[in-house]
């Protein structure tokens, strides 16, 4: 706040200078003693007093300009919290097995990593999916053309490209069949647009998946294209934690934009009906493409493919330094730890007790998240309810920092003064990922459970820094943008796509030029209402839905990887819908005939198929 008000200050002491120089030289009877004139003040004390004046004056006008944030803010803060919120640091790492593993070993969620020390820090990081864990590599994959070398499949005719996986066990002598693989999850790894190419082939192009020894195998095991799956949206695979009181869609932007590659993950589920009599040590896996692409068919490697990653985000559970209530205070800035401000940074409280010395346990405190306190709502302390607002941290720290308030019902500031208030929170380590190094080896992970059937861990990528939103920075504005698109919503017409853009760059914290370049390439949204068949005992039933059309610039879509966005904007769309509805998505290209995308109708995380 302090380099936002010095330009309010100057200004104010400026004109006080002047004015009371004209003040003074328009009436030197009764304003002569000030020695003021427009160049100069004479008497140090008028000099400290007219300081002091320009301060307050400047604050309150640093407030008018804000637009009265206080409200707004409380509003984002109930509405949306996501958009006052930092988006911690996020990256990818590969598990690794344990050498004696013989089968499938499940590495939970959540499991913390440690890094290296950082100016005295280690940082952690979490898991953000359940990963298995398998006795295998993959020891060569390729992606050819015509002429197909792969097992004659019925079910794909017309096939014009085959990728084939080679697994191979990595226990001397250990067969599939012991190992009982179900599926695999893949994690596309690459640099640039071309890992994201790989992903629009194999998502828009499978036609058919075959399990087998060879390109001769006479007894192949063929697998529908839906047995290839996009993964990574489910809320058991999010990377940052989402309030109950949030749409769940704007969580799959916000980690987008921070961290596209959280996306990048494929899943082959039906092994099971190969491996399990595969009494070898090596299995091929070929999809089966309806298309292909020249400039892949050079590149895709065996390094292109990852088993064992999960995303990882930096963020851990930490118990705040106690607050003692003297009734002097109706507002607290929460510190986690008061021996490491520069380290700590909250995300978010996850709760607060309030305890007496006369009580026999502490009792927790609600959060205001209800607009109207009724008779069903929890109980609270003596009727309160906590809120929290988030503010510019002193510059030397960077970063947020974050206050808590209590209220009654009635926002009476009035409270106990002989409590303590205990308070969990959720925290990042502010600004320090960004100085962890990467490549050779660095940055060194270490799993601090031992007892995680891991072997070790190692980065795949960069990690990303923290970001955050611009705090009291015409917040009003950024509310009101956010719920244009609830309620212009997807209808077609101009401002459709209008709105979407100016929603999806709310959550576009990284600003760069490739993002918003990207956005400017989304030119249309039209939604018509659709059909669908409904699946179940009923196969004559059918709902009604909405078929939405995304339209983009061919150069936008090739040069910044749009799939992947399109893909999370699938998702999003599927939120929105109405009960008994659904969404139908697909993508065009301006200027060209036919869809380059399309999913099935979806209602919620449900595909009606």
């Amino acid at each position: 706040m302090a380099d936002a008000l010095l330009p309010y200050y100057d200004r104010e002491l400026a004109a006080i200078r002047k004015l009371a120089g004209e003040f003074a030289e328009a009436n030197p009877k009764v304003a002569g003693r000030l020695r003021v004139t427009a160049d100069a003040v004479d008497d140090p004390h008028v000099e400290r007093l007219l300081e002091g004046v320009a301060f307050l004056a400047a604050r309150v006008q640093h407030r008018l300009d804000d637009d009265a944030p206080e409200l707004s803010d409380a509003l984002l803060e109930l509405l949306c919290p996501h958009l006052l919120a930092p988006v911690p640091s996020i990256t990818t790492v590969r598990l690794l097995p344990k050498p004696e593993a013989k089968g499938a070993s499940h590495v939970a969620r959540g499991t913390t990593l440690q890094t290296q020390s950082v100016r005295g820090e280690s940082l952690q990081y979490r898991t953000c999916h359940e990963t298995v864990l398998w006795p295998l590599t993959i020891a060569k994959a390729r992606l050819a053309g015509l002429p197909i070398q792969a097992p004659a499949n019925p079910f794909a005719p017309r096939a014009a490209a085959v990728l084939r996986l080679s697994l191979a066990a990595t226990v001397p002598g250990l067969k599939f069949a012991e190992i009982g693989l179900d599926k695999i999850r893949l994690h596309l790894h690459g640099t640039g647009a071309a890992a994201v190419q790989l992903l629009e082939l194999l998502c828009t192009a499978t036609v058919s998946i075959a399990l087998a020894d060879g390109p001769e195998d006479p007894r192949p095991v063929f697998l529908p294209r839906e047995a290839l799956a996009h993964v990574g949206f489910e809320s058991d695979e999010a990377a940052l934690p989402w309030p109950q009181r949030s749409f769940s869609g704007h969580r799959l932007l916000t980690e987008y934009f921070a961290y596209p590659d959280k996306f990048m993950y494929v899943e082959i589920s039906g092994l099971e009906a190969r491996t399990l009599v595969q009494q070898s040590a090596a299995l091929e896996i070929f999809v089966y493409l309806s298309r292909s692409s020249g400039d892949l068919e050079r590149s895709v490697s065996a390094e292109n493919f990852v088993l064992g990653a999960t995303p990882v985000v930096n963020l851990f559970a930490q118990p705040a330094e106690p607050v003692a209530m003297d009734g002097t205070q109706s507002e607290w800035l929460v510190v986690p730890d008061a021996r490491r401000p520069a380290a700590l940074e909250i995300y978010a409280l996850e709760a607060v007790r309030f305890s007496r010395p006369d009580a026999p346990q502490p009792r927790r405190v609600p959060h205001f998240q209800r607009l109207r306190h009724d008779e069903g709502a929890e109980a609270g302390v003596e009727g309160l309810s906590w809120m929290a607002s988030r503010r510019p941290a002193p510059s030397v720290l960077g970063g947020t920092e974050t206050c808590l308030m209590l209220r009654d019902p009635q926002f009476d500031p009035a409270l106990p003064a002989d409590g303590v208030l205990s308070i969990d929170t959720l925290c990042c380590n502010r600004d320090l990922p960004s100085l962890l190094p990467f490549g050779g080896g660095q940055p060194t992970l270490r799993i601090t459970d031992p007892a995680a059937p891991a072997a070790g861990a190692e980065c795949l990528a960069p990690p990303t820094p923290t970001l955050r939103p611009q705090l009291r920075e015409r917040s009003g504005w950024r509310l009101v943008s956010h719920l244009a698109l609830n309620h212009l919503g997807v209808t077609g017409g101009p401002q459709a796509a209008l709105a979407l853009r100016e929603m999806l760059r709310l959550h576009d914290l990284r600003g760069t030029t490739e993002t918003q370049l990207a956005l400017d390439g989304l030119v249309s949204v039209q939604a018509l209402p659709g059909v669908a068949r409904l699946p179940g005992v009923h196969p004559g039933s059918f709902a009604r839905g909405i078929d939405i059309a995304l339209t983009f610039e061919p150069q936008a879509w090739t040069a910044g990887g749009l799939f992947l966005l399109a893909a999370v904007l699938e998702r999003f769309f599927a939120l929105q819908v109405s009960i008994n509805g659904f969404v139908r998505t697909s993508v065009f290209l301006r200027g060209r005939n036919g869809s380059v995308a399309s999913w099935p109708a979806r209602s919620g995380t449900r595909v009606l198929l």
